[in-house]
Order: structure tokens, then C-alpha cells, then sequence
């Protein structure tokens, strides 16, 4: 047995909760041992006189107990520090006797890992799992609030060494061309007809073309001025024609 390790024995006749406690006592300055029933546990507490004990209630042949109540009545084995595992409902009596005590401990199954390393750390005086396991607040550092560090003024940012482009102004967005639409033509009235200035001289086609009468003179007077000459009659005109005129009627 190497003396610079501290020797733990386990009592437990469970195989899987046995696996259990050689992997979480697995350390460097730890050497484990391994008992499965009560009777052969006692003889190497008797034998080995290690320095810390894990020991199940519930085994057979000799259960945790017996084994508890004569490892204390031995003065070579008396002041053995134990660990005994049992389920709640188990023991009240026992476990009310155990408290105040530097060397009877008692755990519940299913007992928590990191509870039961802190506890083997404490008996045997060690800081085995400091690092690699986390602890629970005991309830005085659970009381006290928690001081968060103030933050530390940051540094001002380091300013570019390369000027900052100037961004690219955006491209103005082109409206379609709004397309007016043209006037509608103003409707143009129908010209009156002009019409033609009818001479004075005009006579209806439908009227028989008159003859300018001439009034019977004497003969002396005949014989005077020559006889005038007739007009011809005056082409019919498309409208109808004005009345004729004073000159051209013949008193009767």
C-alpha cells in the first residue's frame, strides 16, 4: 500500500453502485479498495485501518449496522471516519445521532456526485476535484449577493488608416414621361350659303322675258329721234330674282 495516498474502503453489494463510487473516487492521491458484503468489509477495516470508509446499510451475511457498531467499539478502529448510504425512509434515529458529528456521516440514495466528493474532500482534508468539479453555495455564500464586476472603460475605436470613401449617391429614379393628351377639335359650324347679288335687271326664268314699252309719240317727234334699241333679256339667275324696278315699269 502506498503511504503518500489516502485509502478508501467501499462496502457495497450492488455492482453498479460499486462502479459508481471506484469511478468518482478515481484520483491520484486516492487508493481504493472494494468489499461487496458486511463481514469481509469489517476484516479489512480491521486489517487495512483506512482512512475513510463508504459503507451501504442494506448488505448481507452482516448488514452496515453491525458493521458501524463494531468498528467504533475497537480502540484501534474507533476513530475511523464512515460514510453510511442508505434511502431516506431508513434509520431517522441513526441519522438524527450522526449530526455534529467529525466521524459518522450519512448520505441518501440516490445520493448526488458532487455532494459526495465535497464530503470525501472535507473528512480526509484534501482538494482533490477543486478544478474539475463544481460546488454547491453553502447557505451562508447563497445569503450574500453577488457583487457583478463593473466593466471596463473601453478603449476609443482606432480611427482608419484608409480615408473613407464618400458614398455614391443613389441615381434618381426616372418617371415615365406623362403624355398629355391634345385637345379634341372644336366642331366647326357649317358655312351660311353666300348669296349672289341678283342685279336689278334679273327677272324670274319662269316670267316671260318683258319688252320695254314705248310710248306712242307724234309723228313729228319720230321722225325726230331714232327708235332705241331693245335690251336682251337677262340670264335667269339660280335664286329668285328681286322685283323689278321702277324704271323698267310701264305706267298703262
Amino acid at each position: 500500500m502506498d503511504k503518500t495516498k489516502k485509502l478508501v474502503l467501499t462496502i457495497e453489494d450492488q455492482p453498479a453502485i460499486a462502479e459508481l463510487l471506484g469511478f468518482l473516487l478515481d484520483a491520484t492521491e486516492l487508493e481504493v479498495k472494494r468489499s461487496d458484503n458486511g463481514a469481509e468489509g469489517l476484516e479489512m477495516i480491521q486489517k487495512l485501518k483506512p482512512d475513510l470508509v463508504i459503507m451501504d446499510v442494506m448488505m448481507p451475511t452482516m448488514d452496515g449496522w453491525q458493521v458501524f457498531d463494531t468498528v467504533r467499539q475497537n480502540e484501534a478502529t474507533q476513530n475511523i471516519p464512515i460514510i453510511m448510504l442508505s434511502v431516506a425512509r431508513q434509520d431517522p434515529e441513526r441519522r438524527v445521532a450522526f449530526r455534529g458529528s467529525h466521524l459518522d456521516f450519512y448520505m441518501t440514495k440516490p445520493f448526488d456526485v458532487v455532494s459526495l466528493r465535497r464530503l470525501v474532500q472535507e473528512v480526509l482534508g484534501l482538494e482533490i476535484w477543486i478544478k474539475s468539479t463544481p460546488t454547491s453555495p453553502t447557505p451562508m455564500e447563497a445569503a450574500q449577493p453577488t457583487q457583478t464586476p463593473s466593466p471596463e472603460p473601453s478603449s476609443p475605436p482606432i480611427p482608419p488608416t484608409t480615408p473613407p470613401t464618400s458614398p455614391v449617391p443613389d441615381a434618381p429614379t426616372s418617371s415615365p414621361p406623362t403624355t398629355t393628351p391634345a385637345p379634341a377639335p372644336e366642331p366647326t359650324l357649317p358655312s351660311e350659303p353666300t348669296v349672289a347679288a341678283v342685279p336689278p335687271a334679273a327677272v324670274s326664268p319662269t316670267s316671260t322675258p318683258s319688252t320695254e314699252t314705248v310710248v306712242p309719240t307724234t309723228p313729228a317727234d319720230a321722225a325726230a329721234s331714232p327708235p332705241k334699241p331693245t335690251e336682251p333679256p337677262a340670264s335667269p339667275a339660280p335664286t329668285t330674282p328681286p322685283e323689278p324696278s321702277a324704271s323698267s315699269q310701264v305706267k298703262e
